[in-house]
C-alpha cells in the first residue's frame, strides 16, 4: 500500500487530496484500487490518516512502526573522520524482518506454542519453527545450513535476542 495525490483547483485554490492505495492483479493487469479517501491532510485529515495507519499496522503486526507525519527531530551536526570509519559485522535486515512480521501476522507464532508447550528448551520450539519458515523464505537450504551458517549472517538473532549458540544446541 502507498499513499497518492491528486491535486485539483477549486475557486482559485489549489487543493491536494490523499488516498490510501494498493496495487492488486487481476488476470494480466496490475491495477491501482484506492482502500481509502484520506481528504486532504490538514490537522484533522493527518490525525484520520495517522489513525487508518495504525489500525493496518496493528491487524498486521500487532505493533505501529511509528509517527506517518512527524517531523525528524535534528540533532547537532558532528565532525566525523571518514578515513577512519569501517564497517564490521553488517548483516541484512529487511527480508529476515518482512519473514518474521508476516510470521507474527499469520499468528503461527502462537498457533505453535499452543501446540507444542515449552518444555525446558532454551529455544522454544515455536520460535525455532519460526527461525526455519523465515530461512526457507530468505535462503531456502536446509536445517544443518540454517544452524550452522545463516543464522548468524542476518539480523535474525538481533531481532529476536536468540543467541546463535542456542540454535545449534543438541541439549
Amino acid at each position: 500500500m502507498y499513499l497518492r495525490h491528486t491535486t485539483r483547483r477549486k475557486d482559485g485554490k489549489t487543493h491536494v487530496y490523499w488516498q490510501l492505495v494498493r496495487s492488486v492483479r487481476r488476470s494480466a493487469k496490475i491495477v491501482q484500487e484506492t482502500v481509502a479517501q484520506l481528504g486532504e491532510l490538514d490537522e484533522q485529515g493527518r490525525a484520520r490518516a495517522k489513525e487508518l495507519a495504525r489500525s493496518i499496522c496493528r491487524q498486521a503486526s500487532g505493533s505501529f512502526q511509528g509517527e506517518l507525519f512527524e517531523q525528524a527531530k535534528r540533532g547537532e551536526a558532528v565532525a566525523v573522520k571518514l578515513d577512519g570509519i569501517r564497517l564490521e559485522r553488517s548483516r541484512s535486515f529487511g527480508a529476515v524482518w518482512l519473514g518474521w512480521q508476516l510470521w507474527h501476522a499469520l499468528k503461527l507464532g502462537e498457533l505453535l506454542s499452543e501446540l507444542m508447550p515449552r518444555g525446558r528448551e532454551s529455544v522454544s520450539w515455536a520460535e525455532v519453527v519460526g527461525i526455519l519458515v523465515t530461512a526457507r523464505l530468505c535462503e531456502p537450504s536446509s536445517e544443518l545450513h540454517v544452524a550452522e551458517r545463516w543464522y548468524r549472517t542476518p539480523a535474525l538473532e538481533d531481532l529476536l535476542g536468540v543467541s546463535s549458540e542456542h540454535i545449534y544446541d543438541a541439549g
